[in-house]
């Protein structure tokens, strides 16, 4: 009897067990499912694909993902992959060759543009392609508005629209405005273009001559801040004190800039500015740095830098 009653309890204790077992398994399953599913992060940069593993994968299953990535894309000849994220103010990040061809010099095409690069030694981002289309457009529309009202006031004199681009980078928002604004028949424009990086610098002057736009855009180096009290033959052969359209794709850093952006600007001057985080956060420091000197902020979301938190595109008018 003693046995009988022993053995009784643990048969119950082995199916609870069984059960809870089973169970598990069951739940394990779609987190499985989601694991395998999920697509290795890349950009494609023309000729090359970065792509971003996870942690601790191995180095012979990244080298055969990135044979099989090859094959895929017929496209693309050269596979990196990202070893280190983008950081510092020059915005430089860090590859390690996977597959293809040995090469970290990129070739590019957007919005009808071509860009040429190394990938390692500029910062450049493919995401925001449809971005640089979406400013460039706007810019379009106003520059024919104010040329619209200008007719309807009889005005004799023509005008020249002055844009600054701030963190130029290989100049691909300077290169996308200029051929989108000459696509429209838009030419009495000039463009400033600021870079910090001597080496995004350096492909910047050879990616204006590609696209031949020399005659509308002019390269300024240096740190932003300093821009207003730069003294380049370049910005005196201009004779441009204030701009009328301001862009400001920043990298994220706790300088907004916008102080340096309202000494470069004049009464409608339009301002586009990159912010990141929360909505609210972004609104704050633009309040913060221009004190009641602009007009309305219109804001929206220009992409996602981790989760809950996004890139911010603000639109606004300096009274």
């Amino acid at each position: 009897m003693t046995s009988t009653k022993s053995y009784k309890p643990i048969q119950r204790n082995l199916q609870n067990i069984h059960h809870s077992t089973s169970e598990a398994v069951l739940q394990a399953k779609p987190f499985y499912k989601r694991s395998r599913s999920n697509k290795i992060p890349q950009d494609l940069l023309g000729n090359i694909a970065i792509l971003k593993f996870p942690r601790r994968t191995f180095w012979i299953t990244k080298k055969l993902k990135a044979r099989k990535f090859l094959k895929q894309n017929k496209q693309v000849t050269t596979v990196l992959e990202k070893t280190e994220k983008i950081q510092g103010r020059l915005r430089t990040a860090k590859t390690k060759h996977l597959a293809g061809i040995k090469t970290k010099q990129a070739t590019y095409k957007e919005n009808n543009c071509t860009f040429k690069f190394d990938v390692d030694k500029s910062y450049f981002s493919p995401r925001l392609s449809n971005e640089r289309k979406m400013v460039a457009d706007e810019i379009a529309k106003l520059i024919s508005k104010a040329k619209s009202e200008k007719r309807k006031a009889k005005s004799a004199k023509s005008i020249t629209s002055n844009i600054l681009i701030l963190f130029a980078g290989i100049a691909p928002y300077p290169i996308v405005i200029a051929k989108h604004l000459l696509s429209k028949k838009i030419t009495n424009f000039k463009i400033i273009a600021n870079e910090l990086n001597t080496e995004a610098i350096k492909e910047a002057k050879k990616n204006i001559i590609l696209n031949k736009l020399q005659k509308y855009i002019t390269l300024i180096p240096g740190d932003a801040n300093k821009l207003r009290k730069a003294k380049s033959e370049k910005r005196k052969a201009n004779k441009i004190k204030n701009f009328d359209f301001i862009l400001m794709p920043r990298p994220n850093l706790n300088d907004t800039f916008l102080k340096t952006a309202l000494k470069l600007s004049k009464k409608g001057t339009t301002i586009f500015y990159h912010g990141f985080g929360t909505k609210e956060k972004v609104l704050n420091e633009i309040r913060k740095d221009t004190i009641n000197k602009i007009g309305k902020i219109k804001i929206r979301k220009a992409g996602d830098i981790k989760p809950y938190e996004y890139r911010w595109q603000a639109q606004f008018k300096v009274k």
